[in-house]
C-alpha cells in the first residue's frame, strides 16, 4: 500500500505515529474488535510536505491577528492543488478499503489529538457525507486548513502549547445513522459519581449533539447491573441528516417522533457496555461517538476524558477524607475574582494574626490557643486563585467563646453567608467540630470578659486610632522606593509589630456589630416587624430602615470631594466644562498636571493625597490604586457634570426621612412601655457599631495602602537586582519567598522561572470557571483544587425557592426605593464605566465602586450582605438597593434589558 496512506493494514503505533490521535483510536477500536466503519488515513508527513509548498514555513510570524492569519493560510491552502501522487494514493486506498464509491466522512485527526492531557474537541474542521475525488480532496486542504483556525490558536496556546502541530486526515465510510451520539464511561460533569454511565442520542447524525444544536435523550446506566436508571427524554424538534446535495442539513420532526426516545433501553445498555469495555481496554475513562445503522452499533471514535481528577482523589487512603466547608460569601466583595500568591498570603497572614490576639485579648486559655493553632492557620483558603472562608474553623472559632458559641445565625447574618447549613453539612459540622471544655467557671468568666471588652469598644477605637494616624502619617510622606529590602522588610515588620498585633479595636467592634446587628434582627421579626406589617402595610427587613440616615460615614467622603470638584467644573468657565465633556479621562488628567484650570487641578491633587489609596479591589494589593491611575475619579467627575449630580445632600435627606417613618412605625407597632426602650437601646448600640465599622474599615483600606507602596518598591528592588523582570511579577511571589529571599533561607532564587509558572497557572484560573460560591472537600484540598469539574461536582449551595415566576429575581432589601430603568450588568469594574442613571447589575462591589453610585439609579448585587459596604453606603446615599439576589442575575439580566426593582421587597421584576 502506498506511503501515502494508513489503514487497517498499519499498527497501532505507527497510526499515532504518523496519522493522529484520532485515527489511531480508530485502528485500536478495530484491534480490540469493535464494529468500525472502513476507512483509511492520509499521514501527517503529506500534510507537512503541503504546508512547505503553500509557503506558511515561509511565512514566519504573522503580525496581525489570529484570524487575518488564518484567513491567509486557508487562501493558500485551497488555492494549491493536491501533488498528483498523494491523489493516486488516495482512490488506490479508497478503492481497497473497499469505499470509492461510498459516500464518506473527512475528519482531521491531529497529532497529538485525543490525549489524556488534550483532546482538541471541536478545533478542527470534518465533512460528512462527502462524494466524488474532487470534493474529498478540498474537504482534505479545508481540514489541512484549520490546523490553522483562530479557535486551534487559542486552544493551543491555553494549553501552553508550539502554535504549530502536524496533522493526519482520515477518510471513512459514512454510516447513514437511524440514532447517534455520545457516551462517557464516567459521568464528566459530576466525577464524584462513581456508578454511573452517561449515554445521550438523538436522531440522525450525532452532528446535532455534538454541536449543540439538537436536544439530547439521556441515559444513566448503571456500571455494576448495565440497567437504566434515570432517564430523560427530549423534545427533539430536529435531527442533523443528509442534505441533498451532499453534507448534511436540518430536518423538522414530526411530533410524534421528536417525543420518542431515539434508542431503546436495551440499545442504551448495549452502548454502556461498549464504554465501560473500552475504559478496560484503553486503561482510562473514554468519551465514545457512536451511531446506529439498521440495527448495528458502530463505533466512531474514542477519546480519554481528560476533565477527570485520578482515582486515588477518592481513595481516603491515598488523599484522606477530613471534609471542609468552603464559602465566599462576603469575602468576595473584598477579594473577587482570582488573587495573586503576595496578596493571599499578606491577608492571610493577618487573619491569622488577628483572631490569634482576639482570642488571646478575650482570655481563651493558652493551652486552647495552641491547640487551635491550625484553625488559625487556616481560616481562608485559596482554591484556583480565589479566596475562600474555611467556614468550619469559622464555626470552631465561635466555640471558643462561649456566649457567642451560639451566635452562628447572627455571624452568618454579618458574613453574607445565603444559608445555613444543610442537614448534611450540619452533621458534618457535629461530627468534625468539638469545642473544648470548659468549666462552669471558665464559661463564666470568659463570657463575662466579652462583655467587658465590648463594652470598651469606643476606648479600644480611640487608642486604636490614635496609634494607626501616629505610625501610618509619617510613612505615607516618605518615598518607599528609597529603602533597600531589608529596610523594607523590617518596615513590613514594624507594621505587622505596631499595627496587626494592636488590631483589638477592629475585631472587637465586629463582634460588637455581629451581636448588635443580629440582636436587631431578632427583635424586629419578634417585636415588631409582623405588627408593621399587619397595621401599616409595612413590610420587608425593617432593621435596614433604622440604620439609614447616619449621616456620619467616611466611606461617603470620597464621593462628596468629588461631587464638589463636579460642581465647581459645571460653574465655571464654558471651556473647562466642554473639555469634561469631550476629552477621555487620560487626557484630561495630562491636561490638569500641566497647568489647565487650575483650581481643578488643585482639587484633585488635594483628593489624591487624602484618597489616593482607593481603587476598584483595593484590598487586592496586586490592583493599581488611584496615585498610579487616577482616571476612575477623572470619569466620575465627568459623569457627575453630565448628570447635573453635585451633592449628596437629597439623598441622605431621603434616607433621614426613610430613617424617621420607620421609626414612627416601630413606635406605633410597639406603644410606650420597655420593650420600646429595650428596641432603640439595641438601634442606637447597632448604628454605633456600624458606623464604627466602616471607620474602622476605611483605616484597613489606608494600611493595605501603605502596604501596596511597600510591596511594589520591593518589586522595583527586585527589577534592579535582575530577580523579576517586572515589579508587578512581585505579586506572584509568596510573603515567604520575599522574607527567606532577603534573609537567606530561600529554596530557590531563580525567581523569574517561578513567576511564570505561577502566572501561566493562574492566568489559567482566570480563564475557567470559578469553583462555586460554598462546595465541600475531602482530604488534601489541593486534590479537588486541581479539578475545577470536581468542585463544581462539589457545590453545597442551592438557590432557595423564590417562586414560580420566571420573570422574578429575589434576594435581600437592604435601601429602599422603587425603580424601573434598564439595567447595566458590570462583570467587570471596567463595565460600569459613563453610567448614566442605569440600574448597576454586578456580581459585587467593594469600596472602590461607590464613586460610582450617584450615577446610577438602583443596585442590584449578587452576592454580599447587609452590612457589606455597599450595603452600608447605598443606605447612607439613598440609593434603592438588593444584595445576595438568587438566580444569577449577572447571567439572567443583559445590558440594556428593563426592569422594575422594588428595594423594600427585594423584588426585581423583568419587564
Amino acid at each position: 500500500m502506498t506511503l501515502a496512506l494508513l489503514g487497517s493494514w498499519s499498527d497501532a503505533e505507527t497510526v499515532a505515529r504518523e496519522g493522529g490521535g484520532k485515527a489511531a483510536h480508530i485502528r485500536l477500536l478495530e484491534l480490540y474488535g469493535h464494529r468500525v466503519p472502513p476507512w483509511v488515513c492520509v499521514r501527517a508527513e503529506v500534510f507537512d510536505a503541503f504546508r512547505i509548498a503553500a509557503g506558511v514555513d515561509a511565512m514566519g510570524g504573522f503580525d496581525g491577528s489570529d484570524e487575518e492569519f488564518s484567513a491567509e493560510i486557508t487562501t493558500r491552502f485551497l488555492s494549491l492543488p493536491v501533488d498528483s501522487e498523494v491523489r493516486s494514493s488516495i482512490r488506490c486506498g479508497l478503492s481497497e478499503a473497499g469505499i470509492a464509491d461510498c459516500e464518506v466522512a473527512v475528519r482531521s485527526s491531529g497529532i497529538g489529538e485525543d490525549s489524556a492531557e488534550h483532546s482538541f474537541a471541536g478545533q478542527f474542521d470534518s465533512f460528512l457525507y462527502v462524494r466524488g475525488e474532487e470534493n474529498i480532496l478540498d474537504a482534505l486542504r479545508h481540514c489541512w486548513a484549520s490546523a490553522y483556525s483562530a479557535r486551534n490558536f487559542a486552544y493551543r496556546r491555553t494549553a501552553g502549547l508550539a502554535e504549530t502541530m502536524s496533522m493526519g486526515v482520515i477518510i471513512q465510510k459514512m454510516v447513514n445513522s437511524e440514532s447517534a451520539g455520545v457516551a462517557f464511561s464516567r459521568d464528566p460533569l459530576h466525577p464524584s459519581n462513581r456508578s454511573t454511565i452517561i449515554v445521550e442520542s438523538v436522531w440522525g447524525q450525532g452532528e446535532g449533539l455534538v454541536s449543540g444544536a439538537v436536544d439530547a435523550d439521556h441515559f444513566e446506566v448503571d456500571r455494576v447491573t448495565l440497567r437504566v436508571g434515570k432517564s430523560r427524554i427530549a423534545n427533539k424538534t430536529h435531527a442533523v441528516d443528509r442534505a441533498h446535495a451532499g453534507g448534511t442539513t436540518s430536518i423538522l420532526l414530526p411530533e410524534d417522533r421528536a417525543t420518542a426516545p431515539s434508542i431503546s433501553e436495551q440499545q442504551a445498555t448495549e452502548v454502556a457496555a461498549v464504554a465501560l469495555a473500552l475504559e478496560t481496554e484503553f486503561g482510562a475513562p473514554q468519551d465514545i461517538e457512536w451511531a446506529y445503522e439498521d440495527g448495528l452499533l458502530h463505533c466512531l471514535q474514542t477519546r480519554p476524558i481528560t476533565t477527570l481528577p485520578p482515582d486515588a482523589v477518592f481513595s481516603p487512603g491515598v488523599n484522606g477524607n477530613e471534609p471542609i466547608i468552603w464559602d465566599n460569601s462576603n469575602i468576595i466583595e473584598s477579594f473577587a475574582g482570582v488573587t495573586t500568591p503576595l496578596t493571599f498570603t499578606h491577608v492571610n497572614r493577618c487573619y491569622s494574626e488577628v483572631y490569634y490576639q482576639f482570642c488571646r485579648v478575650m482570655g481563651v486559655p493558652e493551652r486552647v490557643i495552641h491547640d487551635h493553632e491550625p484553625m488559625f492557620r487556616n481560616m481562608l483558603g485559596l482554591i484556583r486563585g480565589r479566596i475562600y472562608y474555611n467556614l468550619l474553623n469559622w464555626y470552631r472559632l465561635l466555640s471558643l467563646l462561649p456566649g457567642l458559641d451560639r451566635s452562628a445565625g447572627f455571624m452568618e447574618t454579618m458574613m453574607g453567608v445565603r444559608q445555613s447549613l444543610s442537614p448534611e453539612l450540619l452533621d458534618v459540622l457535629e461530627t468534625h467540630m468539638r469545642g473544648p471544655r470548659y468549666s462552669l467557671g471558665q464559661r463564666l468568666a470568659l463570657q463575662v470578659r466579652v462583655i467587658y471588652h465590648i463594652a470598651r469598644t469606643q476606648r479600644y477605637i480611640d487608642d486604636f486610632m490614635s496609634r494607626i494616624e501616629r505610625i501610618r502619617t509619617p510613612l505615607e510622606k516618605q518615598n518607599l522606593r528609597l529603602l533597600s529590602l531589608p529596610e523594607h522588610l523590617q518596615l513590613y515588620r514594624m507594621l505587622d509589630d505596631e499595627v496587626l498585633k494592636h488590631w483589638t479595636a477592629p475585631i472587637v467592634n465586629d463582634t460588637r456589630c455581629m451581636v448588635a446587628f443580629g440582636l436587631l434582627k431578632s427583635l424586629t421579626t419578634k417585636w415588631v416587624e409582623r405588627g408593621t406589617a399587619d397595621k401599616t402595610g409595612v413590610a420587608g427587613s425593617l432593621q435596614n430602615d433604622l440604620l439609614c440616615g447616619n449621616g456620619d460615614l467616611l466611606s461617603t467622603e470620597p464621593t462628596r470631594m468629588l461631587m464638589r470638584i463636579a460642581r465647581t467644573v459645571a460653574t465655571g468657565s464654558a471651556e473647562t466644562r466642554e473639555r469634561f465633556e469631550r476629552e477621555d479621562p487620560e487626557a484630561l488628567w495630562i491636561s490638569l498636571s500641566t497647568g489647565f484650570a487650575p483650581e481643578i487641578g488643585a482639587m484633585f491633587a488635594e483628593f489624591l493625597d487624602k484618597y489616593g489609596f482607593r481603587c476598584a479591589d483595593e484590598l487586592k494589593l496586586e490592583e493599581p490604586d488611584l496615585h498610579e491611575d487616577p482616571s476612575f475619579a477623572i470619569a466620575s467627575v465627568k459623569s457627575y457634570v453630565r448628570m447635573g449630580t453635585y451633592a449628596a445632600d437629597a439623598m441622605e435627606n431621603r434616607e433621614k426621612e426613610i430613617r424617621t417613618v420607620a421609626e414612627r412605625s416601630v413606635r406605633a407597632t410597639l406603644g410606650p412601655g420597655p420593650r420600646r426602650w429595650i428596641y432603640f437601646r439595641v438601634v442606637r448600640w447597632a448604628r454605633r457599631a456600624v458606623s464604627d465599622r466602616e471607620l474602622l474599615r476605611f483605616e484597613r483600606t489606608r494600611i493595605f495602602g501603605l502596604t501596596r507602596r511597600l510591596f511594589r518598591a520591593i518589586g522595583a528592588n527586585l527589577v534592579k537586582l535582575g530577580a523579576i523582570a517586572d515589579e508587578h511579577d512581585v505579586f506572584y511571589l509568596t510573603l515567604d519567598d520575599l522574607v527567606s529571599y532577603i534573609e537567606g533561607r530561600s529554596v530557590t532564587t531563580d525567581f523569574r522561572a517561578l513567576v511564570a509558572i505561577r502566572r501561566a497557572e493562574f492566568d489559567k484560573y482566570r480563564e475557567t470557571a470559578a469553583p462555586p460560591d460554598r462546595f465541600l472537600t475531602r482530604g488534601a484540598v489541593g486534590s479537588f483544587a486541581r479539578s475545577a469539574s470536581l468542585l463544581l461536582d462539589t457545590d453545597m449551595l442551592t438557590e432557595s425557592a423564590d417562586g414560580d415566576d420566571p420573570d422574578v429575581l429575589r434576594g435581600t432589601p437592604c435601601s429602599p426605593g422603587i425603580v424601573e430603568g434598564v439595567v447595566r450588568v458590570a462583570l467587570r469594574f471596567e463595565d460600569a464605566a459613563g453610567m448614566s442613571g442605569e440600574i448597576l447589575v454586578t456580581e459585587r462591589t467593594d469600596p472602590g465602586w461607590v464613586p460610582l453610585f450617584p450615577t446610577c439609579a438602583g443596585l442590584i448585587i449578587e452576592r454580599g450582605s447587609l452590612l457589606s459596604h455597599s450595603a452600608v453606603v447605598a443606605r447612607e446615599l439613598g440609593l434603592p438597593t438588593i444584595v445576595g439576589v438568587g438566580g444569577k442575575p449577572t447571567q439572567r439580566l443583559q445590558t440594556g434589558q428593563r426592569v422594575r426593582m422594588d428595594a423594600g421587597k427585594g423584588e426585581i421584576r423583568i419587564l
